[in-house]
């Protein structure tokens, strides 16, 4: 004997918590190759200085030794680019490879897929664009734009600083550090607005994007209704939402990027000011002949230009973060923090092994939803739900037929959700056959060949319904729940799926409205809403 008892008001609410790795062989990588590339920066910025005072000195000799040494130089800078580079996408793909991985694996986990885009109507948008979009954007800024800077900039920040300290004294320092601190304020005022614009712009997109997408899955069921000019406006005003966003993430960004641009040129005009304090105050250089002069003026442009440059960095960084952040805060702050569901049911019921049942009442009586608390899609959050049948022994066919995209040969769609098994061939031809879907092999080349349609869009729904029974028949379960599962199909087709139902041996439980299909069930649960019901034998 088998019993459901259920005596519940269901909350969706679930806590995840997510982890993701990457390998941190990359990272050590990106940092090594971040160090020689210093290294080659400082020499080639002082060589210039030496070829001033090669020119001015007239030693042809020491140019052309300058000239070859220049040449090495760029090209190990060159490959050590092309290394860092290289290494940074290693990084990315590794970061993206873990961070998507980690967020499939929340997404699939207790049905938490099914929670975010049916039953979560207030919580999350578009999950699917922040999987696949902004899970590679953040990967993209976080190590193109943000680690190859933040990993090596205290170290250059640290070394430069003590070159124009010794150079141009404590107050040369303190010029370019007021420079960054300003930029740093000035940043912090705008960067923070340009984040919140940043995931507005990302949900528009993501809501533009799906109704488009919503229009191409029902483009049939639209033109029946004539509904061309309604789509047109709708998605007329997504898009024009989407537009307002970005006028105003425009907006917001036009100040940051003037003071970014402004940070970046005004620091060679800044290096010239700082060169004030060693040659009309100090006097540092005074014995100094032209040619060693312009050597060291040019070696000191350098020195100011590069502590300038790393703070611009950063200050670049800034942004860079802001737009990251943008990203990160549409699927860290609320994913899957599910809101509360709440729905009222207050019944017992028996099922004994091949016994049968038909659950019926009038549209929004709670059929489908009580299948979804069977099949603990919906959580109780008082009660309890008691089944002492296995879920792996267990079926449940949903009112739309499911048929996965990726042109899936007629094998995979029949042997659902199952993703590998023995092919028993014969089988699956007899099944098919008592379905009258021996059709299909012709329509897709075989029972094995890949298919060059999508089923969803191909099959009628009375071929979608049959081909969801034959699933059934291929893996057997012990109980399947069918809800409305033979809804589009004539008063002979129903009969003959629930003669091959008893069959093979296989109890079931059904939802639907029809007459016909209390001649073939034993028991019927009559829904009355409110929680009222009857029990009809």
């Amino acid at each position: 004997m088998g019993s459901i008892t259920v005596h519940s008001q269901l909350n969706s609410k679930n806590h995840y918590r997510m982890n993701f790795f990457f390998r941190l062989i990359y990272l050590n990588f990106l940092v090594l190759s971040c160090f020689p590339d210093e290294v080659v920066n400082y020499n080639s910025g002082t060589i210039i200085g030496k070829f001033y005072m090669a020119l001015l000195n007239r030693d042809e000799s020491y140019f052309w030794t300058l000239f070859w040494k220049a040449t090495l130089i760029y090209f190990g800078q060159c490959l050590l680019l092309a290394t860092s580079s290289f290494v940074t996408w290693l990084l990315y793909i590794s970061m993206r490879k873990n961070l998507v991985t980690s967020l499939h694996h929340l997404y699939f986990r207790r049905n938490a897929y099914y929670q975010l885009n049916c039953v979560d109507s207030t919580g999350i948008d578009n999950p699917d664009q922040r999987i696949t979009q902004d899970a590679e954007r953040f990967c993209s800024v976080l190590t193109n734009r943000v680690f190859p800077y933040i990993l090596i900039s205290p170290l250059v920040v640290a070394f430069y600083t003590y070159k124009t300290w010794i150079t141009a004294g404590p107050f040369g320092a303190a010029i370019i550090y007021i420079y960054f601190i300003i930029g740093v304020v000035a940043n912090r005022l705008l960067v923070s607005p340009l984040t919140k614009w940043t995931a507005r712009v990302e949900r528009a997109e993501g809501d533009f994007r799906y109704k488009h997408v919503s229009v191409r899955n029902n483009a049939e069921e639209s033109a029946f209704y004539s509904a061309a000019d309604f789509d047109k406006h709708e998605c007329n005003r997504f898009f024009n939402t989407l537009i307002r966003s970005q006028l105003n993430a425009t907006l917001w960004k036009y100040p940051a990027q003037f003071l970014q641009n402004f940070f970046d040129y005004y620091g060679a005009v800044l290096s010239y000011l700082i060169q004030v304090f060693p040659i009309f105050i100090f006097n540092s250089y005074k014995d100094m002949d032209p040619a060693a002069l312009s050597k060291q003026i040019s070696n000191n442009a350098f020195f100011f230009i590069y502590l300038i440059n790393s703070f611009t960095r950063l200050t670049d960084m800034a942004v860079s973060v802001g737009e990251m952040a943008g990203y990160s805060q549409r699927y860290l702050k609320r994913v899957f923090n599910l809101v509360e569901k709440r729905f009222f049911l207050l019944f017992l019921l028996f099922l004994f092994r091949k016994s049968t049942l038909l659950i019926t009442g009038s549209s929004g009586a709670g059929k489908s939803s009580l299948l979804r608390v069977v099949k603990k899609l919906w959580k109780p959050r008082s009660g309890e739900i008691i089944r002492n049948f296995s879920h792996m022994n267990t079926m449940f066919l949903p009112q739309r037929p499911y048929f996965p995209p990726g042109r899936l040969s007629l094998r995979q769609q029949v042997m659902f959700p199952r993703i590998e098994s023995e092919i028993p061939y014969m089988e699956i031809l007899y099944i098919l056959q008592s379905l009258h879907l021996n059709h299909l092999l012709t329509t897709c080349g075989g029972l094995m060949q890949h298919s060059n349609f999508e089923w969803q869009n191909t099959l009628s729904p009375g071929e979608q319904q049959r081909l969801s029974i034959a699933r059934v028949l291929y893996h057997r379960p012990s109980l399947v729940f069918l809800d409305e599962a033979t809804s589009s199909l004539s008063i002979q087709a129903q009969a003959e799926v629930y003669y091959l139902l008893g069959e093979h041996g296989i109890s079931y439980v059904s939802t639907g409205h029809r007459q016909s299909l209390k001649d073939y069930h034993q028991l019927e649960l009559h829904l009355e809403g409110e929680g009222e019901w009857r029990l009809i034998t």
